[in-house]
């Protein structure tokens, strides 16, 4: 039987807080590239906007794996049948895109932290004293974004890892970790890639709410290539490919490994086959 709801928040928000406690300094730092903010070391800077990070980070993974769950079970009919790869992929997509819409804010917060500095609560106050037009910059470019990464996640991964089991057993499928490994590799730079541009402009355009320089998605994709060239777009992504390979392992690992530990019963069927 599947996840509850409650249950599928509550790993979500187990990963989400996980990803950000241990790689939250490759946040500011892609952030930072895509900015052009000096490079720094100092854990007082790196982990600066940490407590919004983690509520949106830890918020974010929680409603994905919710509105995935949500999906999967409209696309069943609430049935126990396994779903298609496709189904699986596109489930994942759409639980991505869903969440970019309750955590924009949040992670415009924290980027507004990153470059000014103040506390949660004033750059909280400050965000919502914006009205909408400030308050949602830059959502678009993060359903986006959660989209393509939450479909590698949920989707991508286990597809390929489930295959890499089933068809190479006596190679990379020969544990699950060495399956595990493969499917990332194959699924964090497809992610990273497509989903960077919408990050640079969506992080381009939240540290800039004044509109000083970064206005609307094309005209900040017009300011970015003209002053540094398309690849501007892929700003800092080395950082966020690192980021994203180190938090799908991770994410999978949990949903295959931590999960039955929590919830015996919702892998009973699973156990006796």
């Amino acid at each position: 039987m599947p996840l509850t709801d409650a249950e599928n928040v509550l790993i979500g928000a187990i990963c989400g807080t996980a990803d950000t406690t241990l790689l939250q300094s490759t946040n500011y730092w892609k952030n930072a590239q895509q900015q052009r903010l000096p490079f720094t070391m100092d854990p007082r800077v790196l982990y600066r906007g940490y407590t919004a990070n983690v509520i949106n980070n830890g918020f974010c993974v929680a409603s994905q794996f919710f509105f995935n769950g949500v999906v999967r079970t409209a696309l069943t009919g609430g049935s126990e049948r396994s779903l298609s790869d496709t189904e699986k992929i596109g489930s994942g997509f759409l639980a991505g895109a869903l969440s970019g819409i309750i955590c924009g804010p949040i992670e415009l917060m924290m980027i507004q932290q990153q470059r000014k500095g103040g506390s949660l609560g004033g750059t909280a106050v400050d965000v919502v004293k914006g009205g909408p037009g400030v308050f949602f910059r830059g959502t678009t470019g993060m359903c986006l974004r959660e989209g393509i990464y939450c479909g590698g996640y949920l989707g991508i991964v286990p597809v390929v890892r489930e295959y890499i089991t089933t068809h190479y057993k006596e190679s990379i499928g020969k544990t699950e970790d060495s399956a595990r490994l493969a499917a990332t590799m194959i699924a964090g730079p497809i992610c990273s890639f497509f989903s960077h541009p919408p990050d640079t402009l969506k992080t381009c355009m939240q540290g800039d709410v004044e509109q000083t320089k970064y206005k609307g998605y094309g005209q900040s994709a017009g300011v970015l290539t003209a002053e540094r060239g398309v690849a501007s777009l892929w700003a800092g992504m080395p950082w966020r490919l690192f980021r994203q390979f180190c938090a799908i392992f991770l994410f999978d690992k949990i949903s295959a490994e931590v999960a039955p530990i929590m919830f015996p019963h919702a892998f009973k069927k699973d156990d006796k086959k």
